[in-house]
C-alpha cells in the first residue's frame, strides 16, 4: 500500500525514475514504490554509461519482464564522424526492448526519428533551455515522437510550475542528486578513455580551485569526456506538492557518479520509501551536503559575463534575430527577435564583429520546414549550416550601419 502522504498526494502515485547498471539495480528499483521507469546507459551513447551494448539491451528486457519502463539513454555529444560509426552499430539493435530514447543532441533525435519514427523521444533541455517559448519551440520541432521534456532545475520554483502547466508535453525535473557543473566532451583528466571499449573504466577525482581550497568539487571522466559536480546535491524531495499539482510527470533520482560499481541505484528502494513518507528525514540523511530546496541564483557563473564580448551591444537593440544554436555542418537556429523580411543585403554581425553576408541559397525555413523569407517576433527558424555563424550572431537588417 501506498504510504499516506499529505493534501493532494494521497490518491495521485508519485512516479520516480533512475539509471541502473545492473540486475541488483532492477531487483531494488521493483521494489521502489512509485518508480516506474529506469534509465539504461551503454557506454557507447551515454556519457555516464557503465554498460555494454549487450548488456543494455538484456537490462531492457529485464526491467519489462518486472513490469518497469525501461529508457534508453542517447546524451553523448558525437562530431559526425562518431555519428556515422555509431549510427552503423546501431542498426544491429532490437530497439523494441526500449520504451523510448532519451537525447541530448538533436543529431542523435534525428537519426531515431528516421530509423524508429515510432519510438518516443525525451528531450534532455537541462542546459541552456530557460526560454519557453524555445523549449515550445523544441516541442514543434520534434513534433509527436516528442513524448516528454527533463527541464533545467536552473528554474526557479515559479517558473517550473508555468513550464509544467504551458508545455504541451509532459515534464521531468532533478529531484535528488550531483549538479552538473561542467562537461566537456575532451579527455581532460588522463588519456581519453575509449566509448567502443567496453572494459573502459571512469576515473574518478576532486578538484580544488586556488582561491577555494576547502571546497573541492567531484569530477568524473568516461570515453565521452569530462564531467564536473557541484560539491552539494539538489534535493526537491520535500518540496514537491505544487509542482504535482501543475502535472510534473515525473522525478528522476540520480545516485550514479559515487555509486560502486557495478551498481548504479544502491539503495533506492529505501529512498523512494522515505522519499513518500519522510522526505524532510531523507533529506537530512542525504549522504552529501544539499543546497537550497530551488534555484534562486547562480553564483558559480557570476563571472561569466565580464567575459563575454561586448562588441555586439550596440547592435541588440537593431537586430532582427539572434543565433541560439547550431549544428556543425548541418543547420543553424535563429530566434526571431522583431518582425522582417529578408533583403540581399541582410547581414550577419559575428561576436567578433565582423560582419557576413546572409547566404542567398541559406534555405530560411520554419520548424516545419517551409520556406520563407520573413519571420515574426519569437519564431524559431532553421537555415543550412552557414560558416563561422555561432551562438550569439545577430542578424541585421541591409539598412542597418
Amino acid at each position: 500500500m501506498t504510504p499516506c502522504r499529505c493534501g493532494s498526494f494521497q490518491t495521485r502515485p508519485v512516479p520516480f525514475n533512475t539509471f541502473i547498471s545492473s540486475i541488483a539495480d532492477l531487483d531494488r528499483c521493483t521494489a521502489a514504490p512509485d518508480l516506474t521507469e529506469v534509465l539504461i546507459e551503454p557506454m557507447l551513447l551515454a556519457r555516464q554509461g557503465r554498460v555494454g551494448e549487450k548488456a543494455a539491451q538484456e537490462l531492457a528486457i529485464a526491467a519489462r519482464a518486472r513490469g518497469l519502463r525501461p529508457v534508453l539513454v542517447w546524451d553523448a555529444l558525437m562530431p559526425q564522424q562518431a555519428m556515422e560509426a555509431v549510427g552503423e552499430r546501431l542498426r544491429t539493435w532490437d530497439f523494441a526492448a526500449f520504451a523510448a530514447v532519451r537525447v541530448n543532441d538533436l543529431g542523435a533525435a534525428a537519426w531515431m526519428q528516421e530509423h524508429h519514427p515510432t519510438l518516443p523521444l525525451h528531450l534532455i533541455a537541462e542546459t541552456g533551455n530557460h526560454n519557453l517559448s524555445a523549449l515550445q519551440g523544441w516541442c514543434e520541432l520534434l513534433g509527436h515522437t516528442l513524448e516528454r521534456l527533463i527541464l533545467s532545475i536552473e528554474l526557479p520554483e515559479a517558473q517550473l510550475v508555468q513550464y509544467c502547466q504551458a508545455l504541451p508535453v509532459p515534464c521531468e525535473v532533478l529531484g535528488a542528486g550531483p549538479i552538473l557543473l561542467f562537461y566537456s566532451p575532451r579527455s581532460l583528466l588522463a588519456d581519453p578513455l575509449h566509448a567502443e571499449d567496453e572494459d573502459a573504466t571512469h576515473i574518478a577525482a576532486t578538484i580544488a580551485f586556488e582561491d577555494h581550497p576547502d571546497r573541492p568539487f567531484p569530477t568524473v571522466e568516461t570515453p565521452h569526456g569530462t564531467l564536473m559536480f557541484l560539491d552539494k546535491d539538489q534535493f526537491i524531495g520535500d518540496r514537491l506538492e505544487s509542482l504535482w499539482k501543475a502535472g510534473l510527470a515525473m522525478v528522476r533520482i540520480d545516485l550514479r557518479p559515487f555509486s560502486p560499481a557495478p551498481d548504479a541505484a544502491p539503495n533506492i528502494d529505501r529512498i523512494c520509501q522515505q522519499l513518500l513518507s519522510a522526505p524532510a528525514t531523507l533529506r537530512q540523511q542525504w549522504h552529501r551536503p544539499t543546497r537550497a530546496p530551488f534555484f534562486n541564483a547562480n553564483r558559480t557563473t557570476a563571472l561569466i559575463p565580464r567575459m563575454k564580448t561586448r562588441r555586439l551591444d550596440p547592435w541588440r537593440n537593431q537586430a532582427i534575430a539572434e543565433v541560439i544554436a547550431g549544428e556543425g555542418g548541418s543547420y543553424v537556429v535563429f530566434r526571431v527577435l522583431r518582425p522582417f523580411h529578408l533583403t540581399p543585403d541582410t547581414q550577419i554581425l559575428l561576436p567578433t564583429g565582423d560582419r557576413l553576408p546572409f547566404p542567398a541559397n541559406c534555405n530560411l525555413r520554419t520548424l516545419q520546414g517551409v520556406p520563407t523569407s520573413q519571420g515574426e517576433a519569437d519564431q524559431l527558424l532553421l537555415t543550412d549550416w552557414i560558416k563561422k555563424a555561432v551562438t550569439g550572431s545577430l542578424l541585421l537588417a541591409g539598412s542597418e550601419e
